[in-house]
């Protein structure tokens, strides 16, 4: 048995080389080492193009969602979405926001509870309208 310690890009080798087995009348060739390890700029692309691959996977998804040819796990819109059922999820009230953010916020919630009960669009606008108080509810 030998052992060989090589650098190779700035990292430190150690190549073994086993005996050769001369029992069975061959002579084995022991395996090439393995490719050194990528460097930085290397790692960095492939982190890069994995990147892009996500964000073009993501916008493709977007534009699916955009153009009304997302499709919903659940099956179709439930008609029968009682106000009583909507009522139970604890839809948040809006009065008035201060920050548009906040507006978003609300906004995003009550989709969230329409798509857990799969509630029709023309039922979305009524319940949307009971959860508005005071100058929003005018």
């Amino acid at each position: 048995m030998a052992i060989i310690f090589v650098v190779l890009n700035g990292h430190l080798v150690c190549l073994v080389q086993m005996a050769r087995n001369t029992r069975s009348g061959h002579n084995e060739v022991p395996p090439p080492p393995p490719p050194p390890p990528p460097t930085p700029d290397e790692l960095l692309a492939t982190l890069i193009e994995g990147q892009r691959l996500l964000n073009e996977a993501l916008q493709t998804m977007a534009q699916q969602n955009r153009g009304g040819r997302h499709v919903r796990q659940g099956g179709e819109a439930n008609q029968h979405s009682s106000f009583k059922n909507f009522h139970d999820t604890k839809p948040p009230v809006f009065k008035e926001a201060v920050e548009p953010l906040e507006a978003d916020e609300w906004l995003n919630t009550l989709k969230q509870k329409f798509r857990l009960l799969r509630v029709t669009e023309e039922l979305k606008a009524e319940y949307a309208a009971h959860q508005l108080e005071g100058k929003a509810g005018v």
